[in-house]
């Protein structure tokens, strides 16, 4: 269950040091040894500029640069997060060996592109993942969502909603996230709903279309899934590894998708406990939210409610979604 609380600690450096004040830092964050979750955009992006080694337009030149700066020694990449989203695509054309040709593919032009940062998965583990796991839903209540999500489409979400009627249409989305079993807070029903009051970066994610048709909702829960994939099961591992003495001590997630990078900011992972059943295992995590970036509708620039009016429904809203309120 979400709780809508963050702390943001201010430091204040004096204009003449900002600028190597902020060097520093990020040479600093740098030797940290990390694990890259690469995503199917930057993956994208290395197979496009392999070939020539040259940029099609500033968006490319941007990326590149950004992957060419974790290519340290103690640094490594991981396609794992790209090749579930993949794996589990409804709608992709691919064949079971056309698929594994393409996770090939992929992991090549990783391997070509990184000269000091290793890929993390060996291609024995890639080529195996693509066998077995290829068109399987990773998550048990995959068809759930992804039923969600076209349910979402469908009433019409592609346009803006009228301000007098986006909380009865966040009632409208809650009674149908728990006909399908779904918590209200969990990240596939806060991210339609962060798309009704404003939240520009939601509305790109989502891709809602006007013709049911048109809309993918494999492609809008892949991204939305990095929060908990990502987010939170891989980096809390990784950072769980480092903490007992393992070799890396942090994993981030690499996107050169824009509005999904600026997503993921909204959600913070704080923990995530895991309940071994017969089925499987049950992972749960405890996720701060970033509420005025996800409803900036009922905010104002001070990242406070606008008015009384703006407040009463933020808190109507915070009941709905199961939220803790802020204190």
């Amino acid at each position: 269950m979400p709780s809508f609380n963050r702390i943001t600690i201010r430091v204040d450096v004096p204009r003449d040091q900002a600028e190597t004040f902020m060097t520093d830092m990020q040479q600093w964050m740098l030797r940290v040894p990390t694990v890259y979750f690469l995503d199917i955009c930057a993956i994208a992006h290395i197979k496009t500029y392999l070939p020539s080694k040259n940029v099609k337009d500033e968006h490319h030149r941007e990326s590149i640069h950004a992957l060419h700066e974790l290519d340290l020694p103690q640094n490594r990449v991981s396609y794992l997060p790209a090749l579930m989203e993949k794996a589990s695509d409804q709608r992709s054309k691919f064949s079971a060996e056309d698929f594994i040709l393409e996770a090939r593919r992929d992991w090549d032009a990783m391997s070509a592109f990184f000269t000091n940062a290793r890929v993390l998965e060996p291609w024995k583990f890639v080529e195996a993942y693509a066998t077995d796991l290829f068109g399987v839903h990773p998550e048990q209540s995959t068809p759930q969502y992804l039923m969600f999500l076209q349910f979402a489409n469908d009433q019409g979400l592609h346009n803006k909603i009228a301000e007098a009627k986006r909380f009865k249409m966040a009632q409208v989305l809650c009674a149908k996230a728990h006909e399908l079993g779904i918590l209200t807070s969990h990240p596939v029903v806060l991210v339609p709903i962060a798309s009704l009051y404003g939240c520009e970066d939601a509305r790109l994610v989502l891709k809602f279309a006007g013709k049911p048709e048109n809309f993918n909702p494999g492609n809008a829960l892949g991204d939305i899934q990095s929060i908990s994939r990502v987010g939170g099961m891989m980096t809390h591992f990784i950072q769980r590894a480092g903490a007992s003495g393992g070799p890396f001590k942090n994993g981030k997630f690499k996107t050169a998708d824009s509005p999904l990078h600026n997503m993921l900011r909204y959600f913070t992972v704080e923990s995530m406990s895991t309940t071994e059943t017969s089925d499987g295992a049950t992972h749960k995590y405890k996720v701060t939210v970033d509420a005025p970036s996800l409803y900036p509708s009922l905010f104002g620039a001070d990242r406070e409610p606008k008015d009384e009016k703006s407040e009463a429904e933020l808190d109507r809203l915070y009941e709905l979604l199961g939220a803790e309120f802020p204190v």
